[in-house]
């Protein structure tokens, strides 16, 4: 099982995704890609645009130069404020961009800026025109998507199911946060309960942590509440993930671990937020060692 991380945690702490990774003796990423197809090179945080072929080519020798994989490519276009054929295209090029850099998965949000807009048929049924039209498109192209468990309905586990299983296509699942159905506010065991059901529509993932208040933990709380005080290094929080992962085995989940610990900006020296991250990854591999997730 390989363990990555998002490229803008690592650059919380370190001058340049290369030397992030060296420091956590790791080769996986994921990249986040931006509305006008921008991100981070390697070895600087001012970003380039991957539209142009040949700054994406020029990109794809140096990931394969340093044994960098991209393990995935997180978006965060926003459907409900494109035309659906402006959020097909717009897929196209991602696709592309994704196929070119090998990553195997792209990462997508759920309705955010004007969800409230839709009913709750209108959301699935904007997620199932879109992504229809663009697998019937891109039929040969093996790419998956995972729609991440992020924002208010998108932290509904039935809107996810009944999106999953009306688009029915085998690229498209869930990018599964860790973190986020507890941030939600649903009670510790119910989280860790969702996150089991759930797995086996997970493409690809987001490891993050939360340590409530014992008085907290097993209640129904608000939407975020007391998120910034209570999010916390992977290893120290609530959520058990080593009870997670093993319907992740069963599943025959082939993707990454991917580190997205938020806490970072809890600790003000550079130092420690490195040793968090260490001690994130060193984490992921015991419990992936004990539990022989070796996909």
């Amino acid at each position: 099982m390989n363990i990555a991380i998002r490229d803008e945690i690592l650059l919380e702490s370190f001058s340049s995704i290369t030397e992030g990774l060296k420091f956590l003796n790791l080769n996986h990423l994921e990249l986040h890609l931006n509305n006008e197809f921008q991100s981070y090179p390697l070895n600087s945080n001012h970003k380039i645009s991957l539209k142009s072929e040949e700054t994406l080519l020029s990109f794809k020798k140096e990931l394969q130069e340093q044994n960098i994989f991209v393990a995935a490519l997180l978006t965060d276009f926003d459907i409900s404020m494109h035309t659906e054929e402006q959020s097909i295209d717009w897929f196209k090029n991602a696709v592309n961009i994704a196929s070119t850099l090998g990553a195997k998965v792209i990462r997508i949000d759920s309705l955010l800026q004007q969800e409230h807009l839709y009913t709750f048929g209108g959301k699935i049924e904007l997620f199932t025109n879109i992504f229809s039209e663009l697998f019937a498109e891109i039929q040969d192209t093996p790419i998956n998507f995972g729609i991440e468990n992020h924002g208010k309905e998108g932290n509904n586990p039935i809107f996810l199911l009944s999106v999953v299983h009306t688009i029915d296509d085998p690229r498209f699942g869930l990018t599964l946060d860790f973190g986020n159905f507890y941030w939600r506010g649903y009670p510790l065991s119910e989280t860790e309960a969702i996150l089991k059901l759930l797995a086996p529509y997970a493409k690809h993932t987001h490891i993050k942590n939360i340590a409530y208040p014992k008085t907290a933990q097993e209640i129904y709380r608000e939407t975020g509440w007391e998120y910034a005080t209570y999010l916390c290094p992977i290893f120290k929080g609530d959520v058990n993930i080593e009870g997670i992962l093993p319907e992740l085995k069963k599943s025959n989940y082939d993707g990454v671990l991917c580190i997205e610990d938020e806490s970072l900006g809890h600790f003000e020296d550079i130092t420690q937020k490195k040793q968090i991250l260490k001690q994130d990854v060193e984490f992921l591999i015991e419990i992936t060692n004990d539990i022989q997730f070796d996909n």
